[in-house]
């Protein structure tokens, strides 16, 4: 278990079986690459990875789930495309170039050879920095001190650095440094990269690579490798699939050796990998560089949280993964599922892109969230033929969402096929774009085109029934419910899209109107108030009937249950529209709702955690809202679902962020003013943070006494509190009483 303080997570010990799921948990990255926490003397499979953005290609995916109940038979698994399914896209591993090896007079430094006197291993936020501390002992008796470090520049996306120092402690024997890359690397347990080109002069390495045959892209990569404070003469060797530059050293006693490497990557869908450029200025340099973009865009999206080292250390922690995760200078690729951490989902960019990874970077840094809605933008072409494919109007964008933008679910898995919420999730995230920045062209220029895109699917797929529209044999966001209607999440939001759309379209003129749906779209809800998840949710069983159980973990279920008889739900659906979308009906019961729901949900989704803290914080369970908070940072430190491994659960993590922003402070940000609404965790000291509103920077400062809300903006922007309505302009503070 790693230890956290405000602006670290550390490991104290080496513990061989803890190195798989660290290494996702001390990932690198700046958005271009995320580089996993392996060790640089070895990358072991399962736990070296160095993923590109958008480099993606088809690998054999060996998928052998069996139906053993009455549920996985008839509404989760078609067992008859399983017999056809075998390939699959995937982001792509590759070559291990952290490698750089020491021997101690002959004896390779490994953590499980000769004697591990002390360990730190720690991942700083601040810094976006990954550090080991080690002392270690060989076979002689030989003690020798080594500090790893390592970073991928925020300056320069294709640069990533390494340091090592060594300081013999005892002894002055013979150091035999190997610094290379590994070309033996596997995705998903198979060999898809080949070398098209290589070559080794001294201290600098070149490999050129395909990265698979399908899509056909290539990378290009330098290795320059530097030792200091002697000049040292490299010798070159290409063996058992590693290219590498060596050197010989003589050492002295206390004497440290510095060893420095930087690495330049290229891919063929930005640039020419042919020609790599080697980078042969100090370590420091970079780092330098890295540090001062970095600090500032780490800064914009830290939350501060006084009396409390705990939740403070899991935000910073959950921040640090959503920065790595945005691609902020191209729109090549969005946001997934794992970020840059792993291979599993494939780096497939869902649903969760829009509705729960978007919003920070909305409040944060909107010149990246318009890079992820431009990534959709691109694939709208491919979207309308999806949509014509499935014999309707307008666009049908893939559920799942990868190179070209055609649907890469997995073909025999049933319910993501009815996922077409997907397609008001991605109108929601350009609505929720234009209404928090004010970004008129985009709205003009790209915004506008998808958005009528998109209602002209709805428009096309509703259908007219006893006076209504209504939208038939979908599944929400709750996966254990398929081929349900009238899906309450799904049915809400278009509607919402519908309206948003029309109101945009008559303001510049354009003929486009929705609201003869969007008016007589069925909505579920009772006379009590409650919502009904779908049509008849409230008549089926509360309690889950198990039977089978074989397969039922590997998709997100805490029991092998027959889920369509039952009111258990997999993650929240309902809850969304009061916590993320805040477009509830007013004559709705949230507090009996939020009551009833978080009870029936069984949240085997990490997407679960966030709504259910703003959930808890808006109805002022605050024991509740800050467990949920806890379990949002942690859930990959504590490995809550047993799967941290295979990648971080970016989509969870950011919703650390929102649930402070939207729960804690909150505050929901409308198209001319801000709401601010706040429940302050009642042993906190204060909560500071910042966000953009209108392209104008606030500050938060809430305390159990007051909240502050500090701005530099020149614009009158409204604040509605307590039913009071306060107008705020240029470097106001505004302090109101709790």
């Amino acid at each position: 278990m790693l230890k956290s303080t405000s602006n670290k997570f550390i490991e104290q010990e080496y513990r061989i079986e803890e190195e798989a799921l660290n290494a996702s948990l001390f990932t690198t990255g700046n958005g271009y690459i995320g580089v996993r926490g392996s060790f640089e003397e070895y990358g072991s499979i399962r736990i070296q990875g160095a993923y590109i953005r958008g480099i993606i290609d088809e690998i054999i995916e060996v998928m052998e789930p069996f139906a053993d109940n009455e549920y996985m038979k008839k509404y989760y698994i078609n067992e008859d495309k399983l017999k056809n399914f075998e390939y699959q896209d995937s982001v792509i591993n590759n070559a291990d170039f952290l490698l750089l090896r020491i021997s101690i007079d002959g004896e390779i430094f490994y953590p499980w050879e000769g004697k591990i006197l002390s360990w730190e291993r720690y991942l700083d936020m601040r810094r976006a920095c990954l550090v080991r501390k080690v002392r270690w002992e060989n076979s002689k008796g030989d003690i020798t001190d080594f500090c790893f470090e390592r970073f991928a520049s925020f300056d320069n996306d294709h640069i990533y650095c390494i340091k090592a120092n060594i300081t013999p402690i005892n002894h002055n024997k013979k150091i035999k440094v190997v610094s290379g890359i590994d070309k033996r690397v596997k995705t998903g347990g198979q060999k898809v990269t080949s070398v098209i080109e290589e070559s080794a002069n001294g201290n600098e390495l070149f490999l050129r690579m395909s990265m698979g045959k399908k899509y056909g892209y290539e990378i290009g990569i330098t290795a320059v490798s530097q030792i200091y404070p002697m000049q040292t003469e490299w010798k070159n060797e290409n063996t058992d699939g590693l290219i590498c530059s060596i050197a010989e050293l003589n050492s002295e006693e206390n004497k440290t050796i510095t060893v420095e490497k930087v690495i330049y990557i290229v891919s063929s869908r930005e640039g020419d990998t042919k020609k790599v450029t080697p980078c042969k200025e100090r370590y420091e340099v970079y780092y330098k560089q890295h540090m001062k973009m970095y600090s500032n865009y780490f800064e914009a999206m830290d939350i501060k949280i006084e009396g409390d080292e705990k939740a403070d250390a899991g935000v910073r922690f959950a921040n640090y993964h959503s920065a790595i995760s945005i691609a902020r200078n191209d729109n090549i690729h969005s946001l997934s599922a794992k970020g840059l951490t792993g291979e599993k989902y494939n780096n497939f960019v869902w649903w969760d892109c829009e509705v729960y990874q978007l919003p920070i970077f909305i409040y944060t840094d909107p010149e990246s969230a318009k890079k992820a809605l431009m990534y959709r933008y691109d694939r709208l072409q491919k979207s309308k033929e999806n949509a014509e494919k499935a014999g309707f109007k307008g666009a049908k964008y893939a559920f799942c969402s990868s190179v070209n933008g055609d649907e890469k679910v997995w073909e025999y898995a049933r319910h993501p096929f009815m996922q077409i919420h997907i397609n008001a999730d991605i109108a929601w995230g350009i609505i929720h774009y234009y209404t928090v920045t004010g970004d008129i062209e985009f709205l003009k220029n790209y915004g506008m085109t998808m958005l009528i895109e998109l209602c002209n699917y709805w428009k096309s797929r509703v259908e007219y029934e006893n006076d209504k529209y209504v939208i038939k044999r979908v599944t929400g966001t709750d996966e254990h419910h398929p081929y349900v209607n009238n899906d309450a999440y799904t049915n809400y939001l278009v509607k919402f899209v519908l309206e948003k759309t029309s109101e945009y379209a008559k303001s510049f003129n354009i003929d486009a109107d929705y609201t003869d749906i969007s008016d007589n779209l069925y909505l579920p809800l009772e006379k009590s108030g409650m919502i009904p998840q779908f049509d008849g949710y409230f008549d089926l069983s509360r309690t889950l009937e198990e039977t089978g159980g074989s397969d039922a973990t590997k998709f997100q279920m805490k029991s092998s249950g027959l889920y369509h008889k039952s009111q258990i739900i997999k993650q929240p659906d309902v809850m969304l529209l009061y916590s993320y979308l805040n477009i509830a009906p007013e004559n709705s019961n949230y507090a009996a709702n939020w009551d009833y729901y978080e009870h029936m949900c069984e949240s085997s989704s990490s997407l679960s955690f966030a709504p259910h803290s703003i959930c808890s914080a808006d109805n002022g369970r605050m024991l509740s809202a800050y467990n949920y908070l806890i379990e949002t940072s942690y859930i990959d430190v504590y490995d809550i679902h047993k799967c941290g491994w295979q990648g971080v659960h970016s989509g969870c993590l950011v919703g650390a962020w929102y649930a402070v922003f939207r729960g804690i402070a909150g505050i929901v940000c409308r198209d001319k003013y801000i709401e601010i609404n706040p429940h302050m965790m009642p042993w906190w000291n204060r909560v500071e943070l910042k966000f953009k509103y209108k392209g104008c920077n606030f500050e938060i400062s809430l305390s159990n006494e007051d909240f502050t809300l500090k701005t530099d903006s020149s614009l009158d922007i409204e604040v509605h509190y307590q039913g009071k309505i306060i107008n705020i302009n240029n470097k106001c503070q505004l302090q109101l009483k709790i």
